[in-house]
């Protein structure tokens, strides 16, 4: 390496060391192009890491109630108390908690509590109250509010965040630049070196900057822009690959429904645990039709939040659309998450080169026997969930991301080896190859980075262990020795 490039690789004794050169011997470790998380929330995760209390190890609801009680005697009464990553499909309870539940934490302050999958929120009473939320609310455009049988609001709000959002304390730029200079420590423990962050508005945009110049934003950063900007983007001509090597403008992000762990994800038929519903649609299909035409009139790139079969059928057919009125070869537009595939709709992603941009850690957190993916859709839908190896045989590119549902590459990559789906595992180096070359394709810049070869920047991960020798189930356990950006040794294990 020279500066912020490779400029040889190879094995030991084949390539000539410079003189005076600093030289590690990771001999038995594995040296692998620095992890790409092409879709997680790396702003928020940052800023949850200061503010919030973390719910996603509680193995009860009863759990999760004595940690918020704690956070609790600790805040002074009516301020807000926000907790975030719950996931009742890991606690013997196996039910969203309620207002009452939350209530029994304290009636002093509003609280806030969100699923792991960010889709669904429980509200308990003083919140509900400060959000104006009653029985006699309407059911908002878009999500749901749940009502008991009395007609009163339970607590839980599925896809409509925006109905409290405004009356949560806004987040300062100190905390936000703060945060990423926090996540970016973490993903540099973790071998992540680029990120996409999946959905920002001008603050984050406004904080990613500020990070950089202050030296906290260690790793390279792909920008979704969210709706709130989106407009004054393209009115400004400011679009996907504007910026440089560390941040980058990214997609226009569009959301088509939930979560199945909301139940709000778009199917075609109903929930096998809840057969009232289908899910959700975040707008009419003419409407996103719409916005999807608009965004690539622009020049932009696409990426659309869509889990669901039901909506990943909209979302294919507004790219068509769009690209039947404006052909562009090159568009690379991304499904976001793209989780329950027909053969069909396979087909049309390889003819239309749409990129799906998937979560395996999803696989090694919801599938298998009994899990949340079954309980959901059943087991013979359940066989139609994230069909890796199905799409990679097929041509088509696929990159990982973790959506934050933990953050880690390697949980990642050893929850696709280990898909729970027999038809659906993929190899080792091909979930390497989801996790680098193929996030840097679907972000314009393989030829800037995800493999290790002359030329490209050097951003390597060096993992403690020989990956190929190890046993499929014992991937998990690797962990990072030593990561590098731009030539530099930014986390070193035991440093």
């Amino acid at each position: 390496m020279q500066g912020d490039y490779i400029i040889a690789a190879g094995k030991k004794g084949k390539i000539e060391v410079p003189k005076g050169a600093e030289v590690y011997d990771v001999t038995g470790m594995t040296v692998v192009p620095g992890f790409i998380d092409s879709h997680c929330h790396f702003y928020d995760m940052g800023i949850s890491m200061i503010r919030d209390v973390m719910l996603r190890d509680t193995t009860s609801l009863e759990a999760a109630i004595i940690r918020l009680r704690e956070k609790a005697k600790a805040t002074k009464e009516g301020e807000w108390i926000l907790g975030e990553g719950w996931d009742e499909s890991k606690w013997p309870e196996n039910r969203y908690p309620t207002k009452e539940d939350i209530d029994a934490v304290s009636k002093k302050h509003p609280i806030m509590v969100v699923r792991i999958c960010g889709h669904l929120l429980t509200l308990n009473t003083p919140a509900l109250k400060i959000a104006g939320i009653t029985g006699k609310t309407p059911q908002p455009a878009s999500g749901q509010v749940d009502k008991g049988d009395n007609g009163e609001p339970t607590g839980i709000l599925r896809d409509c965040r925006n109905l409290v959002e405004p009356y949560i304390p806004s987040v300062t730029e100190e905390t936000a630049v703060e945060g990423l200079k926090i996540a970016s420590e973490r993903a540099l423990s973790l071998g992540c070196t680029s990120i996409g962050d999946a959905g920002l508005g001008a603050d984050a945009f406004k904080a990613y900057q500020i990070a950089l110049a202050k030296g906290y934003l260690k790793i390279r950063a792909y920008l979704f822009i969210n709706e709130t900007i989106q407009q004054q983007s393209y009115e400004t001509g400011i679009r996907t690959g504007f910026g440089n090597d560390m941040i980058k403008v990214g997609p226009s992000k569009l959301l088509m429904d939930g979560s199945l762990g909301a139940r709000t994800a778009a199917l075609f038929e109903p929930y096998v645990d809840e057969p009232t519903t289908k899910g959700l649609l975040i707008m009419p299909p003419e409407v996103l039709d719409e916005k999807a035409k608009t965004a690539h009139k622009h020049g932009n790139q696409l990426a659309i939040h869509a889990i669901g079969d039901y909506a990943i059928e909209c979302v294919i057919n507004s790219i068509q659309t769009a690209l039947k009125e404006k052909p562009r070869k090159d568009h690379r537009h991304r499904i976001e998450h793209c989780e329950i595939l027909t053969a069909g709709q396979i087909e049309r992603i390889k003819e239309l080169g749409i990129i799906p941009a998937m979560q395996p850690n999803f696989v090694g957190e919801w599938a298998g026997t009994s899990s949340m993916y079954d309980q959901r859709l059943g087991e013979e839908r359940s066989r139609l969930n994230n069909p890796y190896r199905i799409l990679l045989d097929e041509g088509i590119t696929v990159a990982f991301g973790s959506d934050g549902m933990p953050f880690h590459p390697i949980y990642g990559i050893w929850s696709a080896v280990n898909h729970g789906i027999k038809d659906a595992k993929i190899t080792l180096v091909e979930a390497v190859k989801c996790y680098t070359l193929n996030g840097a394709f679907a972000s314009f810049e393989e030829d800037l980075k995800g493999t290790v070869e002359p030329g490209k920047l050097a951003d390597v991960a060096v993992i403690d262990r020989d990956l190929t020798e190890a046993k499929p189930d014992d991937i998990r356990d690797a962990k990072v020795y030593m990561t590098l950006v731009n030539g530099k040794i930014l986390y070193h294990k035991g440093l």
